[in-house]
């Protein structure tokens, strides 16, 4: 049987002054050496750009595709090579890095863009970035162009049959690494086009080759779900009975000033389990003892889920307006009606005002009541629907969230919630119905 393969790293400072790292692997007996540079626009095949927690995470990468069996030696590119800037064109590095800046600033666009456009038009710019290094603007043709997408495709399919041949590859930050898809690619080669064509009004350039044809690509559209009216109502219904009741102690005895009365009563006020052995000095063990003892059954707690889906599906606001959405935009007792006021809202004003229906606000009303009581923060500044610690919560648990109500069977089904259910994005997740005579009808889609 041959020896798993090993490696080891060794970082070395070179001539120039940036560093090498040496991946030294050893393969059914014999060594294979890898060199990862520092430098960007490297043509050895590695691409450039790497530091040391990079390198250590592509040792394990490639240790992990020798595992599967499909790893393969890096390839220099044909074409692409260091290439020396010229003196009226900046390199594509500096242009882009350029360009991002001034669409933060608003020198380029109709207004500044938000922190979370930021952070996605510098995750799309970085791979062109990397590949493009060292090059000038003026120097980028159509080859190049698309060696830099044929690139994108090759890295996307490579990662997806090193996945499906069993191999674990991770990023710098330790998460599963998850192949481009077409829609993905097409966003940063689109995010190329955009900076090459801030290079042509800059009169670096006079032509695009990011938006020949040959660049083009399909992306698959994304399949809109939506609700029917019986379907929604089973959704509320089912996140009702999902949320976490208050315990009745009418039917529990249990002796005076003991730790069982003491564990009852905080669980009747709604607190949660570790609230409960927090307060008490008590293990959460001991809590969970009593609570069972005493058949009281608390989860994880109370979290909103018919809220979470009153918000979503009736009211019509998108996923990421219920993580911000603070309690004092709630206007539940305004003498022309309840109202949510929207902050940064897609719109001229940049504020949108969502009529609620007086079943609605009702509703509310208890999620506020039931929040107090589990001891969460509700105040004007504080969210309306916290995670577990009172702070801002993150689409990913509210898209858990709903998909509790949603697989659950409701209404004597044995087949429970159908799958096309949309499942929370962060855009609008709502329903083109009303169940309450009073209640305004909004735009259903669950996309953009």
């Amino acid at each position: 049987m041959p020896r798993p393969a090993t490696g080891t790293m060794e970082p070395r400072t070179l001539a120039d002054g940036s560093r090498a790292f040496r991946i030294r692997i050893r393969i059914n007996g014999q060594r294979e050496p890898i060199v990862l540079h520092e430098r960007h626009g490297c043509t050895c095949g590695c691409g450039g750009g790497w530091d040391e927690p990079g390198a250590r995470t592509e040792m394990g990468n490639i240790l992990a595709r020798i595992r599967a069996g499909v790893w393969e030696r890096p390839k220099p590119p044909p074409t692409v090579g260091t290439a020396a800037a010229a003196e009226d064109a900046p390199t594509y590095d500096k242009y882009a890095g350029w360009f991002l800046q001034a669409k933060v600033d608003g020198v380029i666009g109709e207004k500044p863009i938000s922190s979370n456009t930021r952070k996605k038009d510098k995750w799309r710019l970085g791979y062109s970035r990397r590949f493009f290094a060292g090059i000038p603007v003026d120097e980028i043709d159509e080859n190049l162009a698309l060696e830099f997408k044929a690139d994108l495709l090759a890295e996307s399919r490579e990662q997806q049959e090193a996945i499906a041949a069993g191999a674990d590859l991770r990023d710098q930050n330790g998460r599963k690494v998850v192949p481009l898809g077409l829609t993905s690619i097409k966003m940063i080669l689109d995010s190329l086009a955009s900076v090459l064509d801030e290079a042509i009004e800059d009169k670096h350039r006079e032509d695009n080759p990011a938006r020949s044809k040959r660049m083009h690509i399909s992306a698959p559209r994304p399949k809109r779900s939506f609700l029917e009216m019986d379907e929604l109502a089973a959704l509320l219904a089912a996140a009702s009975d999902q949320d976490v009741g208050l315990p009745d102690l009418a039917g529990i005895t249990v002796a005076t000033d003991s730790s069982a009365e003491k564990v009852a009563r905080l669980a009747a006020g709604g607190r949660r389990p570790k609230q409960i052995a927090a307060e008490l000095s008590l293990s959460k063990g001991a809590v969970d003892y009593h609570l069972k003892q005493l058949g009281i059954d608390l989860g994880r707690g109370y979290v909103g889920r018919r809220v979470i889906c009153e918000l979503l599906g009736r009211a019509g606001l998108r996923v990421s307006e219920v993580c911000d959405l603070k309690i004092g935009k709630v206007r539940l007792h305004d003498p022309e009606g309840a109202r949510l006021r929207i902050m940064d809202a897609k719109t001229e004003a940049g504020e949108r005002v969502v009529e609620i229906t007086p079943e609605q606000a009702e509703i509310i009303i208890e999620h506020i009541d039931r929040l107090r009581r589990a001891g969460m923060p509700t105040g004007a500044e504080d969210y309306l629907v916290p995670n577990a610690r009172g702070r801002r919560i993150s689409r990913q648990r509210i898209g858990k969230i709903v998909r509790g109500p949603r697989n659950s069977p409701a209404n004597g089904s044995s087949r429970g919630i159908s799958h096309r259910y949309p499942t929370p994005r962060p855009t609008r997740c709502a329903a083109p119905i009303s169940l309450a005579p009073c209640a305004p009808t909004n735009s259903m889609s669950s996309g953009s």
